[in-house]
């Protein structure tokens, strides 16, 4: 009789790990294939950020702190190249959980919400439609926060 009420728990535990299995699984799996139906137009690989525009974030030699609540980094503009997707890879440390967002614009755009995602984890990767013509990365959601960006890699495809 105590098997049955447990039963029902097991199952919908196991859908669950099931479901967030393949849905990680298959956002890799889509990266990985729209990187290999299309030929690269470009690759930019930033490892050096000094050329970066920052807002309400310190900075001291590599290490850089947030001192509101949206501190906002800013690559600057890419050469735009006619690709149909942009693939970015981001590398970088952070003290403490939290969720960084990642913005892109092309040409003649402003950054926005739409064009946007949010993170969490030390590596980001996402490929999005378009010619990214510069990205921008908000590191943290509130003051405080010390981060380190090791790499960016653009790359480019039609």
């Amino acid at each position: 009789m105590l098997y049955k009420g447990y039963t029902g728990v097991i199952v919908l535990f196991t859908a669950l790990v099931l479901y967030s299995v393949l849905i990680f699984d298959r956002e890799k799996g889509e990266l990985e294939w729209r990187e290999a139906q299309a030929e690269k137009t470009a690759e930019i690989l930033y490892t050096d950020f000094e050329n970066w525009t920052a807002y309400n974030i310190s900075k001291k030699g590599s290490k850089w702190t947030s001192s509101t609540n949206d501190p906002i980094l800013i690559g600057p503009s890419m050469v735009t190249s006619g690709a149909k997707q942009t693939y970015a890879r981001i590398e970088l440390t952070i003290n403490g959980a939290g969720e960084v967002q990642v913005f892109w614009r092309g040409t003649g755009e402003s950054f926005s919400e739409a064009k946007s995602k949010v993170f969490s984890g030390k590596t980001i990767e996402m490929m999005v439609d378009g010619d990214v013509e510069q990205i921008r990365i908000d590191p943290a959601m509130k003051p405080g926060v010390d981060f380190i960006v090791h790499r960016v890699l653009i790359m480019k495809y039609r």
